[in-house]
Protein backbone atom coordinates (compact mmCIF):
# COMPACT_ATOMS: atom_id res chain seq x y z
CA UNK A 1 0.00 0.00 0.00
CA UNK A 2 1.34 3.24 -0.77
CA UNK A 3 0.34 6.91 0.70
CA UNK A 4 0.33 9.36 -2.14
CA UNK A 5 0.80 13.22 -1.05
CA UNK A 6 0.77 16.40 -3.09
CA UNK A 7 0.76 20.06 -2.16
CA UNK A 8 -0.04 23.09 -3.82
CA UNK A 9 -2.52 26.68 -3.39
CA UNK A 10 -5.52 26.30 -2.09
CA UNK A 11 -7.52 27.14 -4.80
CA UNK A 12 -5.53 24.55 -7.38
CA UNK A 13 -5.80 21.82 -4.71
CA UNK A 14 -9.69 22.77 -4.11
CA UNK A 15 -10.50 22.44 -7.51
CA UNK A 16 -8.28 19.16 -7.99
CA UNK A 17 -10.41 17.76 -5.23
CA UNK A 18 -13.44 18.69 -6.86
CA UNK A 19 -12.45 16.57 -9.96
CA UNK A 20 -11.56 14.22 -7.52
CA UNK A 21 -13.91 13.92 -4.48
CA UNK A 22 -12.47 10.58 -3.67
CA UNK A 23 -8.69 12.46 -2.15
CA UNK A 24 -8.80 13.54 1.11
CA UNK A 25 -7.60 17.45 1.63
CA UNK A 26 -6.15 19.45 4.55
CA UNK A 27 -5.14 22.98 4.30
CA UNK A 28 -2.81 25.67 6.07
CA UNK A 29 -3.40 29.14 5.71
CA UNK A 30 -3.39 29.49 1.44
CA UNK A 31 -1.41 26.09 1.10
CA UNK A 32 -3.83 22.77 0.60
CA UNK A 33 -2.26 19.26 0.63
CA UNK A 34 -4.38 16.13 -1.23
CA UNK A 35 -3.65 12.54 -0.07
CA UNK A 36 -5.02 8.81 -0.19
CA UNK A 37 -3.64 5.54 0.18
CA UNK A 38 -3.67 2.91 -2.49
CA UNK A 39 -1.84 0.36 -4.60
CA UNK A 40 -0.90 2.02 -7.54
CA UNK A 41 2.71 3.39 -8.06
CA UNK A 42 2.23 7.31 -9.16
CA UNK A 43 -1.17 9.33 -8.57
CA UNK A 44 0.11 12.62 -8.61
CA UNK A 45 2.19 14.48 -11.65
CA UNK A 46 4.30 16.82 -8.70
CA UNK A 47 3.49 14.60 -5.42
CA UNK A 48 5.11 12.45 -3.64
CA UNK A 49 4.58 8.59 -2.88
CA UNK A 50 5.58 6.53 0.01
CA UNK A 51 5.14 2.82 0.47
CA UNK A 52 3.51 2.20 4.00
CA UNK A 53 5.91 0.59 6.67
CA UNK A 54 3.43 0.85 9.47
CA UNK A 55 0.28 1.90 9.72
CA UNK A 56 -3.14 2.85 12.45
CA UNK A 57 -6.17 3.44 12.51
CA UNK A 58 -8.08 5.43 9.34
CA UNK A 59 -7.03 8.45 7.37
CA UNK A 60 -10.30 11.07 6.94
CA UNK A 61 -10.00 14.49 6.13
CA UNK A 62 -11.88 16.14 8.90
CA UNK A 63 -8.98 15.03 10.96
CA UNK A 64 -6.02 17.40 11.64
CA UNK A 65 -3.03 16.38 10.39
CA UNK A 66 0.99 16.65 11.89
CA UNK A 67 3.55 15.52 8.79
CA UNK A 68 7.00 15.26 10.11
CA UNK A 69 9.72 14.20 6.45
CA UNK A 70 12.94 12.70 7.91
CA UNK A 71 15.60 12.89 4.86
CA UNK A 72 17.98 9.72 5.47
CA UNK A 73 20.25 8.75 3.03
CA UNK A 74 23.33 5.37 3.05
CA UNK A 75 23.85 4.04 5.96
CA UNK A 76 21.25 5.75 8.57
CA UNK A 77 18.89 3.95 6.14
CA UNK A 78 18.76 0.49 7.59
CA UNK A 79 19.03 1.85 11.41
CA UNK A 80 16.29 3.78 10.85
CA UNK A 81 13.92 1.16 9.85
CA UNK A 82 13.82 -0.67 13.79
CA UNK A 83 13.78 3.02 14.88
CA UNK A 84 10.39 3.33 13.05
CA UNK A 85 9.94 -0.05 13.95
CA UNK A 86 9.56 0.88 17.87
CA UNK A 87 7.99 4.78 16.73
CA UNK A 88 4.92 2.14 15.52
CA UNK A 89 4.59 0.27 18.74
CA UNK A 90 4.54 3.23 20.62
CA UNK A 91 2.12 5.19 18.50
CA UNK A 92 -0.15 2.15 19.11
CA UNK A 93 -0.79 3.74 22.51
CA UNK A 94 -0.70 7.73 22.38
CA UNK A 95 -4.11 9.63 23.63
CA UNK A 96 -5.77 11.19 21.15
CA UNK A 97 -3.72 10.14 17.91
CA UNK A 98 -6.31 8.92 15.14
CA UNK A 99 -4.46 7.11 12.37
CA UNK A 100 -0.69 7.35 11.28
CA UNK A 101 1.21 5.67 8.42
CA UNK A 102 4.77 5.79 8.64
CA UNK A 103 6.59 5.44 4.87
CA UNK A 104 9.36 5.67 2.77
CA UNK A 105 9.78 7.19 -0.30
CA UNK A 106 12.33 5.37 -2.56
CA UNK A 107 12.76 8.72 -5.19
CA UNK A 108 13.67 11.03 -2.09
CA UNK A 109 15.18 8.72 0.23
CA UNK A 110 12.92 10.27 2.57
CA UNK A 111 10.75 8.96 5.35
CA UNK A 112 7.02 10.08 6.72
CA UNK A 113 5.71 9.76 9.77
CA UNK A 114 1.98 10.84 8.71
CA UNK A 115 -0.62 11.44 12.03
CA UNK A 116 -4.07 12.38 12.30
CA UNK A 117 -5.24 14.28 15.37
CA UNK A 118 -8.66 15.66 16.74
CA UNK A 119 -6.82 19.08 16.96
CA UNK A 120 -4.06 20.75 16.69
CA UNK A 121 -3.71 21.40 20.73
CA UNK A 122 -3.63 17.36 20.85
CA UNK A 123 -0.38 17.99 18.47
CA UNK A 124 1.12 20.47 20.93
CA UNK A 125 0.17 17.52 23.60
CA UNK A 126 1.46 14.89 21.46
CA UNK A 127 5.17 17.30 20.69
CA UNK A 128 5.27 17.19 25.17
CA UNK A 129 5.47 13.70 25.29
CA UNK A 130 8.27 10.81 26.22
CA UNK A 131 7.36 9.14 22.56
CA UNK A 132 7.59 12.44 20.70
CA UNK A 133 11.23 13.39 21.98
CA UNK A 134 12.27 9.90 21.98
CA UNK A 135 11.24 9.16 18.43
CA UNK A 136 10.80 12.52 16.56
CA UNK A 137 12.89 14.93 18.03
CA UNK A 138 15.39 17.16 15.53
CA UNK A 139 18.26 15.90 18.01
CA UNK A 140 17.08 11.80 17.94
CA UNK A 141 16.97 12.18 14.41
CA UNK A 142 20.13 13.70 12.90
CA UNK A 143 22.10 10.22 14.21
CA UNK A 144 20.20 8.63 11.38
CA UNK A 145 22.05 11.46 8.15
CA UNK A 146 24.80 11.07 6.87
CA UNK A 147 26.59 13.33 4.73
CA UNK A 148 24.56 12.88 1.66
CA UNK A 149 21.25 13.42 3.44
CA UNK A 150 22.41 16.92 5.44
CA UNK A 151 22.72 18.21 1.65
CA UNK A 152 20.15 17.17 -0.14
CA UNK A 153 17.24 17.51 1.95
CA UNK A 154 16.35 18.63 5.20
CA UNK A 155 13.91 17.38 8.50
CA UNK A 156 10.55 19.22 8.39
CA UNK A 157 7.21 19.22 9.88
CA UNK A 158 4.39 20.37 9.14
CA UNK A 159 0.07 21.04 10.41
CA UNK A 160 -2.79 20.81 7.90
CA UNK A 161 -6.16 21.24 9.30
CA UNK A 162 -9.38 20.56 8.30
CA UNK A 163 -10.80 22.21 5.34
CA UNK A 164 -13.42 24.38 6.98
CA UNK A 165 -11.38 25.00 10.53
CA UNK A 166 -8.89 26.63 7.82
CA UNK A 167 -11.26 28.54 5.95
CA UNK A 168 -12.33 30.05 9.78
CA UNK A 169 -9.03 31.02 10.53
CA UNK A 170 -8.62 32.80 7.07
CA UNK A 171 -11.38 35.01 7.57
CA UNK A 172 -9.77 36.30 10.78
CA UNK A 173 -6.27 36.81 8.99
CA UNK A 174 -6.35 39.96 6.44
CA UNK A 175 -6.50 39.73 2.63
CA UNK A 176 -2.81 41.25 1.88
CA UNK A 177 -1.15 39.42 4.96
CA UNK A 178 1.87 37.53 4.01
CA UNK A 179 4.01 34.89 5.06
CA UNK A 180 7.26 35.15 5.47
Amino acid sequence: MKLHVTTGTLDYMTSMKEKNPELMMNARDREAMLYTEDEDATLFASGYDYEILHSGGSLNEESTVHIQYIPVSGSGNASILGHLSDLNQKLQNVKGLLAYRIGHSDDRDTFIVFTQWPASSTIRDFKTSDVYRDYLTTDVLKKFRDAGAMFHSYSASKIYLPVQENEEALKNQPEDEEDY
